[in-house]
């Protein structure tokens, strides 16, 4: 019961208002719900599916439990709607502008899907071909995979504060020394709460991610070994750094998506651009 409600409500919000609200045209359908003088038929549910996600529609098709919620469904927009004009809330200024709004979104989507042929895809040769005529723009610097443990020290910590968080840091250094796991001693005492679940890990970091003393220590400090205290406006730092790699270009392979995707936005975007350009002489626009 709990997931034909779930999925009642995932339809719910999938259903396109301009399929739920108007009377039914096709008078020789079957009526599945009537609520005043609006009907919901046969066809407008076949219509209604269509607009559905793949696994929704097929849900759909198979099981009539669903489709008893997908017409609940419409009956409660329904009711909605109309208690809603009742209170003239359809006449309401602000309320006005947002359905003209609405129209207007739709109507654009319609028109852009008939005047122009989106891009879905670019040829490969034209994506090697901007990632060979741009190569600064895949050009990646030094970085450092690295952990880190630390110890807060707010910005208007007195003496004491600042002692005591010292000889904290201090005493996991000394721990670390001693051949205890940087990842227990940073999910035991780190106070960085976006890393300490994850044993101080911080992932790959280039130059400039970092506040400079954090940035200057980690880049100084060798592979598998961990860097004295750093004092930052966070606190106190441990650093672990624990791979390196060399800067160079990015491989094809790992920006090829990226690459495309950018490209069919552009693409996209020129077109539609055109199109605005055409309607503008076509229909004598003039910006005062």
């Amino acid at each position: 019961m709990k997931k034909l409600t779930l999925i009642g409500f995932f339809i719910f919000l999938c259903l396109p208002v301009n399929l739920c609200l108007g009377a039914d045209e096709a008078t020789s359908d079957k009526v599945l719900a009537q609520v005043g003088d609006k009907t919901f038929t046969n066809s407008r549910l076949e219509a209604m599916a269509q607009t559905l996600p793949p696994q929704l529609q097929a849900m759909l098709a198979g099981n009539p439990q669903i489709k008893k919620e997908l017409i609940n469904r419409w009956v409660d927009i329904t009711i909605l709607v109309m208690e809603a004009e009742a209170m003239g809330l359809d006449k309401d200024k602000e309320i006005r502008m947002k359905l003209d709004d609405l129209r207007s979104r739709v109507l654009v989507d319609a028109l852009i899907d008939k005047r122009i042929t989106r891009a879905t895809s670019i040829p490969e040769a034209e994506i090697k071909a901007y990632y060979d005529s741009h190569p600064m723009e895949f050009e990646k610097g030094e970085q450092i995979k690295a952990r880190h443990i630390l110890i807060r020290v707010e910005q208007n910590a007195g003496p004491e504060a600042e002692a005591k968080a010292k000889k904290t840091i201090e005493k996991l250094a000394g721990k670390l020394k001693n051949g205890e796991s940087f990842a227990t001693l940073a999910k035991d005492y780190s106070e960085d709460p976006g890393s300490k679940i994850n044993g101080g890990d911080l992932g790959f970091f280039g130059r400039g991610q970092m506040v400079k003393e954090f940035e200057e220590a980690a880049f100084a400090t060798k592979v598998n070994e961990v860097s004295p205290p750093v004092r930052t406006a966070f606190g106190y730092h441990l650093i672990q750094v624990n791979e390196k790699k060399a800067p160079g270009k990015v491989p094809f392979e790992e920006v090829k998506k990226k690459i495309e995707t950018t490209m069919l936005a552009d693409k996209n975007r020129t077109a539609l651009n055109d199109l605005v350009g055409e309607l503008k002489k076509k229909y004598k626009v003039k910006i005062y």
